[in-house]
This record gives C-alpha cells, structure tokens and sequence, in this order.
C-alpha cells in the first residue's frame, strides 16, 4: 500500500481527493494532511511517504516551493501538483523541476484515477529497481570473492564459467548498456579490494572506461574479460617469485595430512597458491614424482613402520595411513611393494 499525504488549504479539496483513494483505489492511502507547505514538509520529513499531493496556492510556503524542498532533500516521494487554469503554466514548469504530475481544479475523478495509476506504475517500477540493486549487492561479495580466488590460483576457466554466470543473471535484469555498466561496477569495486588484498596491492584492475560501454552487453562482458586476463597475467608474473616458497609450505602441510583421506591435491593446489592443473605440473618439476606417486610413498612408508609392530593389526594399519577400505590399501601396497600386508606380517614373524 503506497501512503499519501494531502496538502491543501481549501477542505472540500482534501476530502474530494480522500474518497476518490478510499473508494476507487486498492494500492494508496491517505495517511496525512496538511494545510500548507511547511507543515506538509515536517510531516514528510518524518513519514516519508510516496506519494505527495499538493495544490500550487497555500500560504507559509506553496506548493511549488514545497516541491523545490523535498527535491533538494533528495526525499523520494512523488509530487502530485494541484492548479487551477490560472496557475496551468506553474503546473508546467513544476514538471520540469521532478514533478511527476499535475490535476486541473475542479477534480474530475477519471483524470485523478488517470495520474494516480501512471503514479503506481512509475512506483512499482522504482521498487523493483531498488529490490533488484539490493539483490545484486548482496550477491556481489560472494560473487567478488569466488572470483578473486579463481584468479588467484589462476584458474582460467573458472573465471570464465563464472563470469558467463554473471553475465546471464545480469540478463535476467533486463537492463541498458547504463544500468550494465552500474552493476559491474559494485562487482569491480569489491573484485578490485580482494584481488588487492591478496596481491599486497601490487595488482589493482583496470578501469572500466566510459567509451567502452557504448555497446551491447555481450562487448561489456568481453571487455571485462580482457580486463580480468590482463590481472592474471599480473597475478602469473609476480607469483613466480614465490612458486618454490608456496610448494616448500604445500609439500609440508601434505606431509602432515597425507594420512587424511579428506585432504586432496585441491587443499594441496590452494595451499600453493594454484589452480589443480598448474600444480600437478609444478609438483612433479620441483619435487620428482607426481603428486600421487608422492602421497603413495608416504602411506606405504608409514604402513610398513606400524606393520613392523605385532600390537597393531592389520585392517588398523589401513585406516591409520588414510585408506578407508582395506581391500583398497591391500592392494596398493601389493603392488607397490609386490607382497600383500598380511605376507609382511607373516614375513616379519617367521
């Protein structure tokens, strides 16, 4: 229900306008009067209505002046001006200062119900832009977040997929090259603190300059895409220096997990710094071995040295170096040391 205050000095006009809303409408409601300009200005100062309808001719302070006030004050209310035919050309340069609208006196019904459901149109429209804005400021930190660790590790089609993602919710919007354009903006703005906080502000993302927006949607999104790849080329050059660091602390952290069979070359690849892919690459180059080849070594070590102790049984050295089926952890150690656990145990007793 939108509410609406009434701002008139002549009584026959404030009741005329408040049974037209109360009998011919189901979205408004009068919820005040007022009998002049600056009256009216306290009481919308404090409600905050949609809707404010008000005559040109009031003493203290008019309907005009009271317009120019609310609009100064950045109130988002909509004024309705009330004139009479000698007043018409007020009413028209009111319109061209925010006024959404005018009625002629005397009132005829049909021309009020007329403004009154142009009023709630351009209302409900302006909700909508305000509900759709707080969506998508409240998706913006995830989305903001998700991307810049994409980057970080430089996963390119990450990015790629999420940014199509984006893209196509963006789309559900319906919106112009303009509204476009704010929208990732809120999104850049966030993405530029993260991937600026990650990088010690070495790396900030280009801006978005106004000449590029004059396209379609699908340029706007390819323009960001070039932005994003020039990040990551970034991102590549300065992470170089610190590869053989990040792969030293991973190859720690894996040594003290690799019996953890929730931890995988993903935990391993993000402790690194790195997307999976370049990771798998990079692990073999500094330390020999793949990352497999890596974690088997280190669970078929480990079981050999609980095995070599008669008080632990067989099946718990399974679960002890990360295998949750012993059928599984049999047969890798069978084939990595070519005799099952159970004839090592035999072996050890005989």
């Amino acid at each position: 229900m939108y509410k609406v205050i009434i701002v008139d000095d002549e009584p026959s006009v404030k009741r005329s306008l408040k049974t037209i809303i109360e009998r011919e409408t189901s979205s408004f409601e009068v919820s005040a009067f007022a009998e002049n300009g600056q009256e009216a200005l306290d009481l919308i100062c404090d409600t905050l209505p949609d809707v404010v309808i008000t005559d040109i001719r009031m003493p203290v302070m008019d309907g005009l002046r009271l317009a120019e006030e609310i609009i100064s004050r950045g109130i988002q209310t909509e004024v309705i001006i009330i004139s009479g035919y000698s007043d018409f050309s007020y009413a028209k340069l009111a319109l061209r200062h925010g006024v959404s609208d005018y009625l002629l006196k005397p009132l005829d019904v049909d021309e009020v119900l007329r403004v009154l459901s142009l009023t709630e149109k351009k209302l409900g429209n302006e909700r909508k832009g305000i509900i759709e804005r707080s969506e998508w400021i409240a998706l913006c930190k995830v989305e903001a977040e998700t991307l810049a660790k994409h980057m970080w590790v430089l996963n390119v089609a990450a990015v790629g997929d999420q940014l199509e993602g984006i893209h196509e919710r963006l789309q559900t919007y319906r919106a112009n090259s303009a509204r476009l354009k704010e929208m990732f903006i809120h999104l850049f703005y966030l993405l530029q603190a993260e991937i600026a906080g990650l990088s010690g502000n070495r790396i900030q993302l280009k801006t978005l300059p106004d000449y590029e927006w004059n396209g379609q949607a699908e340029q706007l999104k390819r323009h960001i895409e070039l932005v994003l790849q020039g990040a990551m080329d970034e991102i590549r050059h300065i992470r170089n220096w610190g590869s053989h660091k990040n792969m030293l602390e991973s190859v720690k952290q894996i040594n003290q997990n690799f019996a953890n069979e929730s931890f995988s070359m993903m935990n391993a690849a993000e402790l690194a710094g790195m997307s999976p892919t370049y990771f798998s690459k990079s692990f073999k180059e500094e330390v020999g071995v793949s990352y497999t080849q890596y974690i088997a070594k280190l669970r078929m070590d480990k079981a050999i040295e609980l095995l070599s102790d008669p008080n632990n049984k067989v099946y718990e050295v399974a679960y002890a170096v990360g295998y949750n089926e012993y059928a599984h952890f049999a047969k890798v150690f069978k084939k990595y040391y070519k005799f099952s656990p159970s004839e090592y145990r035999h072996s050890l007793e005989g």
